[in-house]
């Protein structure tokens, strides 16, 4: 927890603190031992807690106002606990409905509604973007309609703030920036006005930090997430820590910092609980084998590739495990394992292509067209890259990409096509992803003039 001020130490001895903020610096001062609290902490609290050096005993009447503040601290610990336990099964009652295609029932109150959506959405997060983002819109339009009355306006706050930054982060993965941006701000405007809960600002942090890097901006995503790491790092939990090692790793190699990511990746892999969260240690092992691929150490990565297998069993969704799948492709094409490579970017392409994303079944197809032109097989390569080509054009890409692959169609019909151009637009699709402001400099495939 935050630390108390000096007012709200004195009010737990005088029983004017509200009973769940009692309870929760009592805890802070006897479990946590926050040693700077107790420094300046009353005389009562000092000495009931045994840090007192004073010779005279506590009074009658501080032991007598200690013990009441515990009994009020204690009494709204368990009713606090009541009303989660039910509100739990509410939830749990409204997501099996979310499970099982119905809607939620209406007999569940609006706030059981609200986190039932929201826990289904994040389920959703890896199988169906569209209707992850429509479960967190309507999570967040039930947010609005909770009633002051009913969980006090500050807690209102924060659960409209809770929905709101959970639908920014899904209109974020949903590449709706603008969307995004929106409600991550209002998340911000409802967590200033509520009670302001530490977990909830950290959360608001990693997502808000998740759309900096997103549109690029490395130095305000990073230094976000530094102050989560250091909430993490207070609080000694190890697997948190990990968790924003691995995006910071990410991220840092999104700027083309691979060896910083690359510590950080390995860094992460040494605190994450795997039986905690095995699609996060999937992720980390994952990101970690990415970077060493970028990086050109190929057979670096194929060797982590076996001694994290155990990791990468858990993709957390189809989508994911197909582009793990087009890492294994890329190992292989490194280590010259072509035939190989080609079977797995055929797998790739087609898991793609069902799972109706066609700009990465464009890029893979790209990536297939690579290892045939590397096999002599230039008619077939050829083929595959025209496929790429009315696939990127269909979709209506950017124009820095459309240009660079029409470039490559034209260099191919009229013969003069070669791996290199390949390799060198499958390079700048996957960085356009990351810098959608890159340009593709295109001098050097200019034909020569007589």
């Amino acid at each position: 927890m935050d630390h108390p001020s000096l007012v709200e130490l004195a009010a737990v001895c005088e029983e004017s603190l509200p009973p769940e903020r009692a309870k929760e610096v009592v805890r802070h001062l006897l479990i946590e031992r926050c040693g700077a609290c107790l420094a300046v902490a009353p005389t009562t609290l000092r000495v009931l807690v045994g840090v007192e050096t004073a010779l005279r005993p506590p009074t009658v009447e501080e032991d007598a106002a200690y013990e009441r503040a515990l009994d009020r601290a204690a009494s709204a610990a368990f009713e606090h606990e009541r009303i989660e336990k039910e509100r739990r099964t509410e939830i749990e009652k409204g997501l099996r409905a979310l499970q099982a295609g119905s809607k939620v029932p209406r007999s569940l109150d609006p706030l059981s509604r609200m986190r039932a959506l929201l826990q289904r959405s994040w389920q959703l997060r890896h199988e169906d973007l569209r209707e992850t983002i429509r479960l967190a819109r309507s999570a967040a339009k039930v947010s609005l309609r909770l009633e002051s009355k009913r969980y006090g306006a500050d807690k209102v706050y924060d659960y409209q703030a809770e929905a709101h930054a959970e639908l920014g982060n899904t209109y974020r993965a949903g590449d709706q920036l603008q969307d995004a941006e929106a409600a991550l701000d209002r998340a911000r405007e409802f967590f200033e006005r509520g009670t302001r809960p530490p977990l909830l600002e950290v959360r608001l942090l990693e997502l808000e930090a998740c759309l900096c890097a997103h549109v690029r901006q490395f130095g305000p995503a990073t230094h976000k997430l530094l102050k989560v790491l250091r909430f993490y790092s207070r609080h000694r939990d190890h697997h948190q820590i990990g968790r924003i090692l691995v995006i910071i790793g990410l991220y840092s190699g999104y700027a083309g910092n691979f060896e910083y990511g690359i510590r950080r990746l390995n860094q992460s892999l040494e605190l994450i609980d795997p039986d905690r969260d095995p699609i996060l240690a999937c992720a980390a092992a994952h990101n970690l084998i990415l970077l060493l691929v970028e990086s050109d150490r190929i057979s670096e990565a194929k060797k982590l590739r076996m001694v994290y297998s155990r990791y990468l069993v858990h993709p957390g969704g189809r989508i994911n495990k197909i582009k793990f799948r087009a890492l294994d492709g890329l190992i292989d094409a490194g280590l010259g394992n072509l035939a190989r490579a080609e079977a797995i970017f055929r797998e790739v392409v087609s898991g793609f292509d069902e799972a109706g994303i066609p700009i990465l079944a464009g890029i893979d197809r790209l990536n297939l067209a690579t290892v045939l032109l590397r096999q002599g097989k230039g008619h077939e390569a050829t083929r595959t890259i025209f496929e790429a080509v009315e696939i990127f054009i269909s979709h209506r890409i950017q124009r820095e990409a459309l240009q660079a692959i029409v470039l490559l169609r034209d260099s191919f019909e009229e013969g003069r096509g070669t791996l290199e151009m390949v390799l060198e637009v499958v390079a700048f699709l996957r960085r356009l992803e990351i810098d959608p402001d890159l340009r593709f400099e295109k001098r050097s495939w200019e034909m020569p003039r007589a």
